[in-house]
């Protein structure tokens, strides 16, 4: 599962497809934030232009409660940093307050139009309190040779009732990068706080996989490692419960390509986990948490509203009160579910 991390102050999330937002109290109004990144650079990549710590010398406020930043690096990281710079912020609000004489690690980007510098929420950048772990990666890299570092955390989401409530690290737990040139493996564990780095690695391409433990899953990452060059990829874990079978057309041949969706039958809950079927028929929805399922095709929230007709449950019927309800235990694995397309006459 890949997640999406942002300012914590609030309990409402927004979820959709591409992206998170989340609600943040900022000077009594609640705005809503895109969800920073657990994924992407704890160095100087990610197409970030200027990456120092420094100094805000003075605040101004311009339009849709945006800053203009002025600001005097200190120690460059990345970039031709001149004695002074004029940022333009996007999503202040979701920062918080900046004062002067405060001291930021910042990561900024440079406008391919305008050419201004922007300082984006959804970068790395942190007040200096907050920044130290960063701040020694950085000071490390510089002055590693042939190498790279791959690091992050593993958490486990907390759920309730089909609702995400928290999520906790996961200590000691393995995580391992396969070089795919050669097949050569990494090993690294998490500390107390879910914390994992790997020892330099050689310059390479990485499959990364946290699915070490039974009855927990979760989607593998790969990334490029270069000299001086650090990837931060976190994982979250969920129960590996999965919903497998096949989807028959109505004379009994396997339908390809069609959208399986498992959602859960509490009423009002907008969360659904979808898998197609392959060339077989065969379908498998993974990292299910324990609960009570409906399995069918069209009937996710918002797919097809209008037309109830287009709908088809497991094993094979359109009406909801006559589908079979399906009872997953923690990470049990439920297989042998074929969902049976009806005829046209039956449409």
């Amino acid at each position: 599962m890949l997640v999406l991390a942002l300012c914590i102050h609030s309990t409402l999330i927004i979820s959709s497809a591409s992206a998170q937002l989340e609600g943040h109290d900022y000077h009594g109004k609640q705005i809503l934030c895109y969800m920073r990144g657990r994924d992407g650079s704890c160095g100087v990549g990610d197409g970030y232009d200027d990456v120092f710590i420094g100094t805000v010398v003075s605040v101004v406020e311009i339009a849709n409660s945006e800053k203009r930043l002025r600001l005097i690096p200190e120690e460059v990281f990345a970039g031709a940093v001149a004695d002074s710079l004029t940022v333009t912020t996007e999503q202040a609000g979701c920062f918080g307050d900046f004062q002067a004489g405060d001291e930021w690690l910042f990561y900024l980007q440079r406008d391919t139009k305008t050419k201004s510098l922007l300082l984006k929420y959804n970068s790395p950048t942190r007040a200096i309190a907050d920044a130290q772990a960063q701040i020694e990666t950085l000071r490390r890299l510089a002055h590693i040779n042939d190498s790279g570092i791959i690091m992050g955390q593993v958490t486990e989401p907390i759920w309730k009732d089909n609702k995400w409530e928290t999520s906790i690290p996961l200590a000691d737990h393995k995580i391992i990068a396969k070089q795919q040139v050669n097949g050569r493996e990494y090993a690294a564990f998490t500390d107390n706080d879910g914390h994992y780095e790997f020892e330099p690695l050689p310059p390479g391409e990485y499959q990364v996989s946290a699915n070490t433990t039974e009855g927990l899953w979760t989607e593998d990452g790969s990334t490029d490692v270069s000299t001086r060059s650090c990837s931060l990829m976190s994982f979250s874990l969920e129960p590996d419960g999965s919903i497998s079978g096949r989807v028959l057309a109505a004379d009994g041949k396997p339908a390809k390509y069609v959208q399986v969706a498992v959602v859960p039958v509490s009423a009002g809950n907008l969360q659904f986990t979808s898998a197609f079927s392959d060339e077989l028929g065969r379908f498998e929805v993974k990292a299910l948490h324990p609960g009570r399922y409906l399995v069918g095709i069209g009937i996710q929230p918002g797919a097809d509203s209008k037309n109830k007709q287009s709908r088809i449950y497991y094993p094979g019927v359109r009406d909801r009160n006559l589908a079979v309800i399906v009872d997953l235990g923690r990470a049990e694995k439920r297989a042998n579910l074929d969902l049976q397309l009806p005829t046209s006459t039956e449409r």
